[in-house]
């Protein structure tokens, strides 16, 4: 059995109102396959491909986008 077409059903959820509201989001949180990587990004609070990973090392020095670099014993870089 396919999974709801979640994107139709999420828009109607936020124009109704109501009893009509309840059920639609009954039928949106049905999950009868694994979600596809489109699907999951309408349930996400961001996109996958909004973080990137930190870049690791230049020079043998670890660097991060943002912040201090934490290393796996917990020193700062």
């Amino acid at each position: 059995m396919a999974n709801p077409d979640y994107a139709t059903l999420l828009a109607s959820i936020a124009a109704a109102s109501g009893d009509a509201k309840t059920a639609l989001e009954q039928q949106c949180y049905v999950f009868d396959e694994a979600l596809t990587d489109t699907e999951k990004n309408l349930f996400n609070y961001v996109f996958d491909e909004y973080l990137t990973f930190n870049p690791g090392t230049d020079s043998g020095t670890f660097k991060s986008f943002v912040g201090v670099y934490f290393n796996d014993s917990g020193d700062s870089t």
